[in-house]
């Protein structure tokens, strides 16, 4: 068996060992779940992540091997999804004013609201009134139906591939499915896969601080205050285990 995680910071390990510290695989939950499977796992994860780069990323994880002629019947992937806030852009480096260590990869660029200053410095004017555009101007509807859609394809697309998987929040983000534009929307989406997507106390930021799990010192001293320590990830690891074997999601 071969875990494959997905997600923002809170799955890619970050602030575990410095202060901005954007990731760290090996002390994230994803290595510590793989290590009570006993199996390998790949991480896919990145600091500031949206549910888009989640999709993109996991798309062309699965097209590689697929070009590689390698068969995912062995593989089960977990996607931790950030908040709804977030996007992603593809950044052409005309508008790059200086080297920023904003970018993911390939010139994709995330879209965080928090980050003015960092976006105001590296970016071309053009693009900084663009990103403060997208932070003004951002749609909660529009930005719940993108998230609800970016769910939606990737469960669709790995049940068209037969191909094993758990979604659970990283954080909550309100869905109201009583908006007529959201309506049904909730029955679309897999229970026995997302078997959490609304229940609050059940997303990783509520879940962790609900059971006393602490935040790493050195998110403190870098203001965030957000990521938790290596000790909390072992115990998230521990608790998706469990869930894990309780539903027979893993054999």
């Amino acid at each position: 068996m071969i875990l494959v995680a997905n997600g923002c910071s809170h799955t890619c390990g970050a602030e575990l060992t410095y202060p901005m510290e954007r990731a760290c695989f090996e002390k994230a939950w994803p290595k510590h779940l793989s290590d009570r499977l006993g199996c390998e796992h790949e991480n896919l994860a990145d600091s500031g992540a949206s549910a888009h780069r989640i999709v993109r990323t996991t798309i062309r994880y699965v097209i590689e091997k697929f070009q590689q002629k390698k068969k995912l019947n062995d593989h089960f992937f977990i996607i931790l999804w950030p908040g709804m806030f977030r996007d992603e852009l593809h950044m052409p480096q005309k508008h790059t004013i200086k080297e920023s260590e904003l970018f993911y990869d390939n010139n994709w660029l995330p879209l965080v609201v928090g980050n003015d200053e960092a976006y105001k410095n590296s970016f071309s004017h053009r693009f900084y009134t663009y990103y403060k555009s997208w932070v003004v101007c951002g749609e909660k509807v529009k930005m719940q139906m993108d998230y609800l859609h970016n769910i939606i394809l990737l469960q669709n697309f790995f049940t068209m591939y037969k191909i094993k998987y758990l979604f659970w929040n990283a954080s909550h983000s309100p869905l109201d499915f009583t908006h007529p534009h959201l309506k049904g929307y909730s029955g679309l989406i897999f229970k026995k896969n997302f078997p959490f997507l609304q229940e609050v106390n059940q997303c990783f930021t509520v879940l962790l601080r609900n059971n006393n799990q602490k935040i790493s010192e050195y998110s403190k001293l870098s203001g965030f205050a957000s990521h938790y320590d290596e000790d909390a990830l072992k115990w998230f690891a521990n608790y998706i285990f469990d869930y894990l074997k309780e539903n027979s999601l893993i054999t």
